[in-house]
């Protein structure tokens, strides 16, 4: 972030977001406080910082609930991360403006397109933003309920969602209680799983594992998968473990 002195500042009139409080949930501690403080300074908002995902979800909102939440999307500290952070906020806040902040890097590329076809969000945000700009389309995104996504991410994202990928849809990839033990056993397996290891973790013959991947073939393809492999199942169901956990707890309770 930069704090760049000939950005001109913020004109905001003592304006609409004085009192106001933004939650930012972020792991860098260093870049959170000093976004928190020029947002503060430049917007008159109150920023209260999260570095912890886990904490951030359990905790209670402020009375009024935040206005808007600045949400990063990788937290490799913490058994949660920012979908589950984005979901909380779907349920628990949702007059909350929800706002990805992310670096964009590759590694979280599927997971940040994860998340912008199934969560409804105001944008998406690079951290390498400079800070005035960061100000400014926070308080156009509270004037207006959205601002055009980062040119820096914009290369990640889809040009449309897709209508087939809303977190209502991935019930279609749990349609049993068998198939809620299959993307159980895959999200838990620690390796790479082969059919008898996902017979062994499910309680399920090698053969029933095999049947149920083809049934599930034809939704895999919504999500972008073409006949993969059971390693790619794997690891779209790591990835998408924020989707599919209710979905399977749920099925087999």
């Amino acid at each position: 972030m930069s704090t760049d002195a000939a950005q001109p500042e913020v004109d905001v009139d003592g304006g609409p977001l004085t009192g106001q409080r933004i939650a930012l949930i972020d792991d860098a501690a260093g870049v959170s406080e000093l976004v928190a403080r020029w947002l503060e300074h430049e917007l008159g908002v109150v920023v209260d910082v999260f570095g912890d995902a886990a904490a951030f979800i359990a905790t209670a909102p402020p009375p009024g609930g935040w206005q808007l939440a600045l949400v990063d999307l990788s937290f490799p500290q913490s058994e949660v991360d920012g979908l589950d952070i984005l979901l909380h906020l779907q349920r628990s806040s949702p007059a909350t403006l929800r706002v990805l902040f992310t670096q964009g890097d590759d590694f979280v590329a599927e997971q940040l397109r994860d998340a912008w076809e199934a969560v409804p969000l105001a944008t998406v945000l690079s951290k390498s933003m400079p800070m005035a700009d960061l100000a400014r389309v926070i308080l156009q995104i509270v004037r207006t309920g959205s601002a055009p996504i980062d040119p820096v991410i914009r290369p990640l994202l889809p040009d449309e969602r897709s209508p087939w990928r809303s977190a209502e849809s991935y019930a279609r990839l749990i349609q049993h209680a068998g198939h809620a033990k299959l993307w159980r056993a895959l999200i838990q397996f620690e390796g790479e799983p082969s059919y008898r290891d996902l017979s062994r973790a499910t309680g399920l013959s090698v053969n029933t594992v095999r049947n149920y991947r083809e049934q599930l073939l034809g939704e895999l393809r919504l999500h972008g998968l073409e006949s993969p492999t059971m390693r790619v199942m794997q690891t779209f169901a790591c990835r998408c473990r924020s989707f599919l956990a209710p979905l399977i707890a749920e099925r087999l309770d």
